[in-house]
C-alpha cells in the first residue's frame, strides 16, 4: 500500500478544501467576484474530497487491502507444497 492507505488523493483534496473554506470569510467584503467564485469552488472540493475518499475505499475493498493487512504474511508454498521462510 502507498502513503496514508493511499488516501493521500484524499488528504490533498481536504487540506485544500479547507483552506478555501477559511480563506472565503477574508474575502467576502473584497469583491463579489470572490464570493461566486468561493460559492462555486468550496462545494465542489469538498465533493471532490468526498469522492476521492469512496473510490479509494472502494479500489482498496475489491482489491482486498485493508489497513491491519500490512503486519500479516501470507504463506507462500513451494511447487512440493512445502511453506518457505
Amino acid at each position: 500500500m502507498g502513503y496514508l492507505y493511499n488516501h493521500l488523493a484524499t488528504l490533498v483534496c481536504a487540506v485544500f478544501a479547507s483552506v478555501l473554506t477559511l480563506l472565503w470569510p477574508m474575502f467576502v467584503d473584497y469583491a463579489d467576484v470572490y464570493d461566486v467564485i468561493f460559492i462555486l469552488a468550496v462545494p465542489i472540493m469538498w465533493f471532490l474530497t468526498i469522492v476521492c475518499f469512496v473510490a479509494q475505499r472502494s479500489a482498496d475493498y475489491m482489491h482486498g487491502h485493508k489497513p491491519s493487512s500490512k503486519s500479516t504474511k501470507k504463506p507462500v508454498y513451494t511447487a512440493d507444497g512445502n511453506t518457505t521462510g
